[in-house]
């Protein structure tokens, strides 16, 4: 069986140390991404290619306060602060809700509450 809060806590890490071949490794292939001022991100591509080329965070680091685990879904309640590519500061609280199936995340769900990023 697979331990969806670890999974989560994975992600994180590997977002806030710029280890994409980590962060990737937690989704599936026909990931359907969701998150304020994007168009959904639809498949692998889609979803490297965000982290890749259209994210607007140059680095930072997140807290996860809360995790809440009831298979096959996982909501994570944080904060983020950190730099963005222009420069400027940033710092927001958020909320992500997974759906896993196999191990892997194939959808994912973003809300913000302060800056959207």
């Amino acid at each position: 069986m697979y331990d969806l809060e670890e999974l989560v806590k994975k992600y994180y890490k590997a977002v806030d140390e710029n280890d994409l071949n980590t962060l990737f490794s937690v989704f599936s292939d026909d990931i359907i991404y969701e998150r304020p001022g994007y168009e959904p991100l639809k498949g692998r591509k889609d979803f490297q290619n965000f982290y890749k080329n259209n994210r607007i965070i140059k680095e930072g680091h997140h807290t996860l306060k809360n995790i809440i685990v009831k298979d096959p879904y996982v909501i994570v309640e944080g904060e983020f602060q950190g730099t963005l590519k222009d420069g400027n500061k940033s710092y927001t609280k958020f909320v992500d809700i997974y759906t896993f199936k196999g191990g892997k995340a194939y959808r994912r769900h973003t809300y913000f509450d302060g800056q959207n990023v």
